[in-house]
């Protein structure tokens, strides 16, 4: 096998019952599993859940809630992107919720809820300052007083979402907080309602903010391993491969497309089986590192589609064909985690999971 991605299933088991200690036995703790569980596989990632009696799953997409139904998961599953008009019926036939974010979205549900004479489950979505989904403020008024005329919907939750919990300088999260108050101050004393659920933390939300776990949490990018506000977490993904070839240059010897790297002593190099088409961002070209029995080993060439370059001079000399290389992950001690790659490619580590996870061959160990 040229190249594969290692999901460690005891690592992100351990992660989520981690977070479920944090936040303590009276806070729902919800894992995030949209985009393929960020790359880590759904189904995979929601089987291995499973025995810790997770209350939600939450999805994107009413596709990615289906594929966990014909799976036979019958947990409860909340669609964060909401439903298209014509999604409505089926997903409340398969105990399917939808997050509601739109005054229109409550005739949709209404005329499915009548039809099947079965109250329609939702949660409401609001905006605190995201600026994304969510009913903002001048038209909730308009939104409680239509919802208060719907004799087939069941308001089950009341969420909304953090725009910079992960920013330690930022105040911003705490008006978020004051302004979901101030939304359910009004559910509640206007159609004197008070959901099941409330919710509005993240990752970073739940392990930065206590005062907004309410009663339900939704941790996504902390099940997968560390990042900058959580370094401590369990890496769950790792991306390998296999040197192909090792060979020894002279001085000023070019390597890779384009030239653009030039060596400017004797060196080995040894090219490994990864690229850009296997989900390894081309953007590390020159600048990424790879672990090679534990040693950091710089890129250095262009990554091309399929294949890169690495320095490996430093290396033991009895260095062989076939042997592993981690490009993500841990390898004898040290790691290369997705936050530092994310910063090495000019992005974030939720992209490079989703990128590297795109590879399809996946191998799934507990350890």
């Amino acid at each position: 096998m040229h190249n594969w991605v290692e999901i460690n299933l005891g690592a992100l088991k351990r992660n989520y019952t981690r977070i479920k200690q944090f936040v303590g036995p009276h806070i729902a703790v919800s894992p995030v599993i949209k985009a393929e569980a960020y790359g880590h596989g759904l189904l995979q990632v929601a089987t291995a859940l499973l025995p810790l009696n997770p209350p939600w799953f939450a999805v994107s997409k009413f596709s990615e809630a289906v594929l966990l139904r014909d799976a036979g998961i019958s947990t409860p599953i909340l669609v964060l992107s909401g439903l298209l008009p014509n999604e409505y019926p089926e997903a409340l036939e398969m105990s399917i919720t939808p997050v509601v974010y739109a005054i229109e979205h409550l005739d949709y549900c209404e005329e499915a809820g009548r039809k099947r004479q079965t109250p329609y489950p939702i949660h409401v979505k609001v905006d605190t300052g995201m600026g994304r989904l969510g009913i903002r403020e001048e038209g909730f008024n308009e939104f409680l007083a239509k919802l208060k005329h719907c004799s087939w919907i069941k308001l089950e939750g009341l969420m909304s979402h953090f725009a910079d919990a992960d920013d330690k300088n930022s105040s911003y999260p705490l008006i978020q907080i004051e302004r979901f108050r101030n939304f359910l101050s009004r559910l509640k004393s206007e159609l004197k309602i008070t959901p099941t659920f409330l919710h509005i933390s993240n990752s970073a939300g739940t392990l930065r903010y206590p005062t907004a776990h309410f009663n339900m949490v939704r941790p996504g990018i902390v099940l997968y391993g560390p990042i900058d506000f959580a370094r401590t977490f369990e890496p769950v993904m790792t991306l390998k491969a296999r040197i192909l070839q090792i060979k020894e240059v002279p001085p000023n010897t070019p390597i890779g497309y384009g030239k653009s790297f030039i060596t400017p002593t004797s060196m080995t190099i040894a090219t490994v089986s990864v690229g850009y088409g296997d989900g390894y961002p081309r953007m590390l070209s020159n600048r990424g590192e790879v672990l090679i029995r534990g040693r950091r080993c710089p890129i250095v060439g262009r990554v091309s589609m399929n294949l890169i370059t690495v320095d490996v001079t430093k290396v033991d000399s009895s260095l062989s064909i076939g042997e592993e290389v981690v490009l993500l992950g841990n390898q004898g001690g040290e790691c290369i985690s997705a936050d530092e790659l994310g910063r090495k490619a000019q992005t974030i580590s939720y992209e490079i999971y989703c990128r590297i996870g795109s590879n399809p061959v996946k191998r799934y160990v507990e350890s």
